[in-house]
């Protein structure tokens, strides 16, 4: 069965990685809520100051919006694989605002889960059913993603959202819907209802250029269409935006260091 990324719009996303590439991912930016199941192979992965090694039948959630750096090391069969689960952020504000705050309550970005139950396994596995399945309901789809953040609520697992994300990362959610249009700073302003000289400058706040994150945007988005799809390299250039595919591998390996057919190739 042919690889891709599943979405059903207010509840979320799913897809499985398959990598033979070793390569260190640098900087790479987690916008949405997201939990990580490693089945096959090592994830190594720094945030900030911390670092976690994630082996098979363990998991890792990301709460919050941050940038990390990766490393996806092969198991004995030669691969690494992984299945992952995004929630929308709207239904995950609801499922936040419904529960009861504990004392306990810590915000944390990322938490690593060492051991990954026959319970725990089943809920993932019904929540990616839930998205992966169109002929469901999308309320049984937004039921199963709750259950899926109430056991790991249960488990002591799960983190409150940040109450307010920055300017940045709103444009990168944004920006990340189409890849590949021709985006003009008129559509940007419009979005968030301020003037263009006000947007520029509350990005230059955040230390951000505007032609810079639309690339590192689209180059993202090619890195998880080569990791999660079977896509070959000229739709995933037209896909984030590019319609000569050398110009496509001359960006993507100077963002990660390597060219998209060496990545694919060495599967």
């Amino acid at each position: 069965m042919a690889r891709e990324i599943k979405f059903r719009k207010g509840v979320g996303a799913v897809g499985t990685i398959v990598q033979t590439c070793e390569e260190t991912l640098y900087n790479l930016a987690v916008a949405d809520p997201c939990l990580i199941m490693v089945e096959l192979g090592t994830k190594k992965m720094t945030s900030g100051d911390s670092g976690y090694e994630i082996r098979s039948s363990q998991a890792l959630a990301i709460w919050n919006t941050v940038y990390i750096d990766v490393t996806n090391i092969k198991a004995d069969a030669g691969f690494y694989q992984a299945s992952w689960i995004a929630w929308d952020r709207e239904l995950l504000a609801k499922y936040t605002l419904g529960r009861t705050a504990r004392k306990t309550d810590s915000k944390r970005d990322v938490v690593h889960i060492p051991k990954a139950d026959l319970v725990l396994k089943d809920t993932f596995r019904r929540a990616v059913e839930g998205i992966a399945d169109e002929t469901l309901p999308v309320e049984i789809a937004s039921h199963r993603m709750t259950e899926l953040l109430l056991l790991l609520d249960s488990m002591g697992c799960f983190s409150p959202l940040d109450a307010d994300i920055p300017l940045s990362w709103k444009l990168r959610k944004m920006l990340d819907t189409e890849p590949s249009r021709k985006w003009r700073i008129s559509d940007m302003t419009r979005e968030f209802g301020m003037s263009e000289s006000t947007l520029r400058r509350r990005l230059t706040e955040e230390n951000i250029n505007i032609s810079e994150l639309l690339t590192d945007v689209r180059m993202s988005k090619a890195l998880a269409l080569l990791q999660s799809t079977d896509m070959t390299v000229t739709r995933i250039a037209s896909e984030t935006g590019y319609d000569c595919v050398s110009r496509f591998t001359a960006r993507f390996r100077q963002r990660f260091g390597f060219t998209p057919s060496a990545f694919r190739g060495q599967r």
